[in-house]
């Protein structure tokens, strides 16, 4: 063929090339402006590369990645936080994962720069437009409403079951209770995040009663929460109060962000009533001051013991418990006057609310020190408390419907 022919066919081939450039842009003019119409588009795949496999996990920056992390997590290890996988296609990721591919003979156009800077401008926007629409999609799907701040329906009464249980036939109930004895309500996001403390020895029949009661009861509630049972390991005689500062200081390691409120709870009370809310408080409450044994009368004014809420904020004003009582007794005399001293106040539900059944156990030796320690507490107690806390954390376990805090709390000689 001569030089006209090859110049002929060059210059078709020019025109085929140009005519199939100015569709490509129409077809993404059409697709930025009606999106809608052309969603499942082939053009997509031709004009976007992700830059790495979309069902690898994705990383914050500076974070790496651990082939085994998934091996290094197991139920005696706190939880870490996790790392997204995004394995949804809809889930795609824009923006800076996004190349531009164009072929060779669309960069030698030098004529065509202008119809490639419209075709990425168009580009541009349709990635940003996709990228609003992407993130707002999933907070839509991830975000719940807050549950009502009034009461949740039917509260009231409710009956308890003191009958012995098998402990390990009781962790197998209630399957909407997650690892470690966690719940937050399914259909709205909980006003109140709340650990309940449970110091611990030597009750292991006392436990099961105590978690098949528990759960359904704190359920109907609408509240976040942990069980947390603390264990002394050991011979030294029972600390009530220094296993409660180590399950305020553990649980709140625990949880991503820690917990609101504590609700520091005898293993033998088991409350009675619903409206006898499990709830952050606004001073420290006195929940336990109706008991079944005790004629469902207050002892005294000043009582704080049984069953007690804090907020964190509140606990750590009083540095939390004094790790001074060993034996029972004059432990929850002297959180009283710790709250008192800072300047809150101990708030009660009526009587006929704050109701508890107590389960039958053998009465502990009193400490005969605890009145020659309550006479010191104004002197030492900021002092004495979560400032001067030491112990030894044997082990944490995460059963299905607590989390297990074996700890020797022995003073170091």
């Amino acid at each position: 063929m001569g030089p006209s022919g090859a110049a002929g066919g060059g210059g078709r081939a020019a025109r085929a090339l140009r005519l199939l450039l100015l569709l490509v842009l129409a077809l993404a003019a059409v697709e930025y402006l009606f999106g809608s119409i052309l969603d499942a588009s082939p053009l997509r795949t031709y004009l976007y590369t992700p830059v790495y496999n979309a069902t690898h996990p994705t990383l914050r920056f500076g974070e790496k990645f651990a082939p085994s992390w998934a091996k290094r997590l197991s139920v005696t290890e706190p939880p870490y936080p996790e790392v997204k996988n995004i394995t949804s296609r809809n889930d795609t990721i824009f923006a800076s994962n996004i190349t531009l591919v164009m072929t060779p003979d669309m960069t030698r156009q030098s004529a065509d720069n202008s119809t490639s800077l419209l075709l990425s401008r168009i580009l541009e926007g349709y990635r940003n437009q996709t990228t609003t629409e992407s993130t707002d999609a999933r907070k839509n799907e991830t975000e719940l409403p807050l549950c009502p701040d009034s009461l949740p329906p039917d509260l009231g009464p409710v009956p308890v079951n003191k009958t012995d249980m098998e402990l390990d036939i009781v962790e197998k109930e209630y399957p909407e209770i997650q690892l470690g004895g966690r719940y937050a309500p399914p259909n709205c996001t909980a006003r109140h995040r709340v650990a309940i403390i449970v110091p611990f020895r030597d009750r292991k029949q006392h436990l099961a009663i105590f978690l098949h009661h528990m759960h359904p009861f704190l359920m109907k509630q609408q509240i976040e929460y942990g069980i947390f049972i603390v264990e002394q390991e050991g011979n030294s005689e029972f600390n009530r109060a220094k296993l409660m500062n180590v399950g305020f200081v553990e649980s709140q390691k625990l949880r991503a962000g820690g917990w609101q409120c504590f609700i520091f709870h005898d293993i033998d009370l088991l409350p009675l009533d619903l409206r006898n809310m499990y709830s952050c408080p606004r001073q420290p409450r006195h929940m336990s001051s109706s008991i079944d044994k005790l004629h469902f009368k207050l002892p005294y004014e000043d009582i704080f013991g049984g069953v007690s809420a804090m907020t964190q904020e509140q606990f750590k004003k009083v540095n939390g418990f004094s790790n001074k009582y060993w034996g029972w007794g004059g432990e929850d005399d002297d959180m009283s006057y710790r709250v008192r001293k800072v300047g809150f106040h101990i708030a009660r539900y009526k009587m006929s609310i704050a109701r508890y059944a107590m389960l039958d156990h053998k009465k502990s030796a009193p400490n005969p020190k605890r009145y020659q320690l309550l006479s010191q507490t104004s002197k030492v107690f900021q002092k004495d408390g979560l400032s001067t806390l030491q112990y030894q954390l044997v082990k944490v376990t995460l059963n299905h419907l607590h989390t297990h805090v074996l700890v020797n709390i022995d003073e170091l000689s």
